[in-house]
């Protein structure tokens, strides 16, 4: 993935078979598509005769495409909330690198926002050879005493990070990905029925949301306290349209920020080429919360504060508040902590009654064919953690797990229907804890809730545990909560045994009701019919 850098050149930002496909606009946009989220010092500013060659260069490249184009990015700029939007000078075709290039340099030479020479990559800095090489007393490009051992590098002195008021424009950021004419990006995100991978896109929004997050903190300083950034929460995916192929935009921007948290919103558009002046289909929206640390001494780190600007941007943070507080809550009333409400223990018992008939030897009322028990459902695998999927802090990337949990998500909802599940939404997940390279990942998947009937969505919850194979143990590190939906016809009724399941039960039938009432809200906004 080429993403065009406003302060030296073009940064590829991924290692697989990815072409090129870039947006510039007047703020530092930078971002990942791939797997961890950082920033990376490159390159030198360039000097002011270069920069004045390389701004003509950049108004001649982009005068063809600048009226349509702005015209798009000021719609979705406006429908994100900031409404002083930036300006596209530069966005061509797969082939014309050159043009790229020129672009970045314009735009490196018209901003100084990052006066260091900044990149926001997702790729981690070393590569897993140098690092396996150093582990063994044997390390690249080390500095040699003159007895011949290895000598430590000198440890790097940093200053105390600047707090920047920022805007939400101010870490804006897009990708856009073209489908229709890159066949080599095409091949890594299509699937077998020939519409595009579902997993493939969580991997790209928490990448996404890392690199908006990176860019936010910025203090325009390369010499501050690093940064540790990580996605502490997905707090909801909503997958409003069909994921066909076509060209398609992410995007995303900071709407609220606490202490050291901030809350990501991202969308996902079609790209319609035919009407390029027209704002695309909405087709995902999505919400993160990342938490920054300070890389050195790991306490929570404070982040920028937003600068709120208009009554849209000051509804945008309200929400992001609202959101943080209901968070709140729901964990206080987890059923972990209370137990469940009068309503809950009435349909626990009804549970009982119905399943104890089915279930005593003694009794001859079998178990309906549109019943299925809930230990019935069960699927589970195996993954090896490997150095391919890591982040920046030699931990293994959350979209990854994201994708993996997905994928077995699918493949059950796929057997208890016995046919292709639709995705409608990945609810709220919290990443407990980070997920070491070289273990091994348990995924256990169960369909946790399903009402039968007419009903067509079901709860599918999975479990991922790192497995200690030399202590025998298990770790929970996140568990996971999707919703599917047989497009056809209506699912069987999810029936629970045991008081555990009872919970699961209760537990699916609490996130499918509140997020029925998200999935509207969000249609509502976009002006979407349901």
């Amino acid at each position: 993935m080429y993403i065009a850098n406003n302060r030296t050149t073009l940064y590829r930002l991924s290692s697989r078979a990815f072409s090129k496909r870039f947006i510039n606009t007047k703020k530092p946009l930078f971002s990942g598509a791939n797997r961890h989220a950082r920033d990376v010092e490159v390159g030198q500013v360039p000097s002011p005769a270069a920069a004045s060659t390389s701004a003509s260069t950049s108004t001649a490249a982009s005068n063809a495409l600048k009226d349509p184009l702005e015209k798009a990015r000021n719609d979705l700029l406006n429908k994100l909330g900031s409404n002083s939007s930036g300006t596209v000078v530069a966005s061509v075709g797969p082939s014309d690198s050159s043009s790229i290039t020129a672009a970045a340099k314009a735009a490196a030479a018209s901003n100084s926002a990052l006066p260091h020479g900044k990149v926001f990559t997702v790729r981690p800095i070393t590569s897993w050879i140098d690092k396996l090489a150093n582990q063994h007393g044997a390390p690249t490009g080390t500095h040699i005493n003159p007895t011949g051992t290895p000598a430590e590098p000198p440890k790097k002195t940093y200053q105390k990070r600047n707090l920047l008021l920022r805007t939400m424009q101010d870490s804006y950021t897009e990708i856009i990905l073209p489908f229709k004419t890159d066949k080599a990006l095409l091949e890594e995100y299509i699937n077998v029925g020939g519409s595009l991978r579902h997993g493939k896109i969580m991997e790209d929004l928490d990448a996404l949301a890392g690199a908006i997050s990176y860019k936010h903190t910025d203090d325009g300083k390369p010499d501050s306290s690093p940064l540790t950034i990580v996605t502490a929460s997905v707090d909801r995916i909503d997958l409003l349209k069909s994921l066909d192929v076509c060209d398609l935009r992410l995007s995303g921007h900071v709407t609220y920020v606490g202490y050291s948290s901030m809350e990501i919103y991202m969308k996902m558009e079609e790209i319609n080429k035919d009407k390029p002046g027209q704002h695309g289909d909405t087709i995902l929206v999505a919400r993160f919360t990342m938490v920054a640390r300070d890389a050195v001494t790991g306490k929570a780190a404070q982040v920028n504060p937003l600068l709120l600007r208009d009554d849209n941007e000051k509804k945008l943070f309200q929400m992001g508040e609202d959101h943080k507080t209901k968070k709140r809550v729901a964990t206080d009333s987890a059923l972990t902590k209370l137990p469940p409400t009068q309503e809950e223990r009435f349909l626990i018992h009804d549970l009982y009654l119905e399943y104890s008939k089915y279930d005593d030897p003694q009794n001859k009322t079998n178990k309906p064919d549109n019943v299925e028990w809930m230990a019935d459902t069960k699927m589970s695998a195996v993954h090896i953690m490997q150095p391919q999927d890591r982040n920046i802090h030699d931990k293994i990337f959350g979209g990854y797990l994201m994708r993996l949990a997905y994928e077995l998500a699918f493949c059950n909802a796929s057997s208890f229907i016995a046919s292709r599940p639709t995705f409608l939404a990945l609810d709220e997940i919290s990443f407990r804890k980070p997920v070491p390279i070289g273990t091994f990942l348990g995924l256990d998947s169960q369909i946790v809730y399903a009402e039968g009937g007419d009903h067509h969505s079901f709860q599918v919850m999975v479990k991922a545990d790192v497995l200690d194979v030399k202590k025998g143990t298990r770790e929970t590190t996140n568990t996971f909560w999707f919703t599917f939906t047989d497009p056809v016809k209506g699912t069987n009724r999810i029936m629970p045994k045991t008081y555990a399941e009872s919970m699961l039960y209760l537990e699916g039938k609490r996130r499918r009701m509140l997020g029925s009432q998200l999935a509207g809200i969000n249609r509502k906004s976009l002006g979407i019919q349901k």
